[in-house]
């Protein structure tokens, strides 16, 4: 092993684990990861809350194999898969307490494939975890095993590989934000100076224009969340929307409907609701009734 950073092209961080549980299990002709229930030979594993989160934010990886398979320490083995671009290395090892402990065990973790598709990885895994996995349950122990085992890495300099990969994919989630950001400004102007005698329709085009700017606000609260699905969604939505309301486009005309978020209701007149409020029935949600069920 060598230090955090490796390489242009390769990412290697250390992850404390805290959960592990015999939920998985390594089959004996092939090496390959096969679930709890799997009834060929094999052997258990205990992948723990870091592995399992890292695959499951991995877009349709390969089933994992292990060149290392655990043998009476089901916590200790290492594994590698390919998903897309990036090519997926962990190792599970005891640092402390003879691995008598879920939390005397790190996982290490190297990943190789395009800058940002790494940096997005470690940030999801941070995101889902939930938790700072560079702080170490036993620090001091921790720091003696990266020094034996990891020549070249710290537990400073471990944390400053995680923090830069997570600074690095929140600056890219803010760059696509502003980008949508300019873009509305660009549309929004477009519309005020609109060729009143086309057939663009101003009233929808700015129903569009509010539901995307809707949705950019949405991404703004799921990064602070750091939901990133979430923010790629809202932006995806966004996107589409300014679309619409782009006069240039020529998609809103009178014989358009423009697209509203859900629950997004405007009105261009001064018609009254659909429904009176003296007809609305009142629910009272504090009974205790309700409270019982």
């Amino acid at each position: 092993m060598t230090g955090g950073g490796l390489s242009n092209t390769t990412t290697r961080v250390v992850a404390q684990v805290h959960r592990a549980n015999a939920s998985h299990k390594v089959e004996h002709s092939t090496n390959l990861l096969r679930p709890k229930g799997y009834s060929l030979p094999s052997n258990a594993v205990y992948l723990g809350d870091v592995a399992i989160a890292l695959l499951a934010n991995l877009s349709q990886p390969e089933t994992p194999e292990f060149s290392h398979p655990p043998g009476f320490n089901e916590q200790k083995w290492m594994f590698s898969t390919q998903s897309g671009t990036l090519q997926v290395n962990v190792e599970s090892h005891a640092y402390w307490g003879l691995g008598l402990f879920n939390s005397g065990y790190l996982n290490v973790i190297e990943i190789t494939g395009p800058h940002e598709h790494r940096m997005r990885l470690l940030y999801d895994l941070r995101a889902s975890v939930g938790r700072n996995l560079w702080e170490f349950k036993h620090r001091n122990s921790a720091g003696k095993w990266m020094a034996k085992h990891c020549h070249g890495a710290t537990i400073d300099g471990n944390e400053t590989t995680w923090l830069e990969a997570l600074a690095s994919a929140k600056g890219t989630f803010v760059s696509s934000i502003e980008i949508l950001e300019q873009r509305m400004s660009g549309v929004e102007k477009r519309m005020q100076e609109s060729d009143e005698a086309s057939d663009f329709v101003l009233e929808k085009a700015q129903v569009a224009l509010t539901a995307a700017e809707l949705d950019i606000g949405m991404a703004r609260k799921a990064l602070a969340e750091e939901n990133a699905p979430g923010l790629e969604r809202a932006l995806a939505r966004a996107e589409a929307a300014l679309i619409e309301a782009d006069p240039s486009t020529g998609l809103l005309t009178s014989e358009y409907d423009a697209s509203a978020p859900t629950g997004l209701s405007l009105r261009a007149d001064d018609s009254p609701p659909a429904v009176a409020l003296s007809e609305l029935e009142i629910v009272d949600l504090t009974s205790s009734i309700n409270e019982e069920e």
